[in-house]
């Protein structure tokens, strides 16, 4: 069982100026997010926490948003270097507008088959900077992107 959290930037959010995450297919020309989260998340029920990022364009009332969102396992307030894939506790997954019934916004989550996320990360704070590829092989999807983030937490 899979459990994932949809967050939607209500229209008029403001993303820190200095936050960039961009991702690209093969040689198709670089895309940047224009609604980019990064955050400490913490569950409540278990105290488990984790590192949340994402990055997307387009909004729910045009039918375009198409978003790349991961988390990794938060461990300590202490910076580290490290790289994540899946197995190691990293989840990523492709999010996109998609048809819904009259009177409803359509959105589809899928996750990634593969995925490896590198970040250097300062808790205290709050830079994050890294890299990240995934691969989309399931239900239909065929994308590989590739793509960087440098940010500053929202939470702070």
């Amino acid at each position: 069982m899979s459990k994932h959290s949809i967050l939607i930037p209500k229209p008029g959010a403001i993303a820190k100026q200095s936050n960039v995450f961009t991702w690209q297919f093969g040689t198709n020309p670089e895309t940047t997010a224009t609604i980019i989260s990064f955050e400490l998340r913490h569950f409540m029920t278990t105290g488990e926490k984790s590192w949340s990022i994402s990055g997307s364009t387009g909004t729910l009332e045009e039918k375009n948003i198409f978003l790349y969102s991961f988390s990794i396992p938060y461990t300590s307030d202490a910076p580290f270097h490290k790289t994540y894939t899946l197995e190691d506790g990293l989840t990523f997954q492709h999010g996109h507008s998609s048809p819904g019934p009259s009177g409803f916004y359509g959105f589809t989550y899928v996750d990634a088959d593969e995925a490896t996320v590198t970040i250097d990360i300062h808790p205290t704070k709050g830079i994050a900077k890294g890299t990240f590829e995934a691969k989309f092989k399931s239900h239909g999807y065929r994308t590989q992107p590739i793509g960087t983030f440098n940010l500053l937490r929202d939470d702070l």
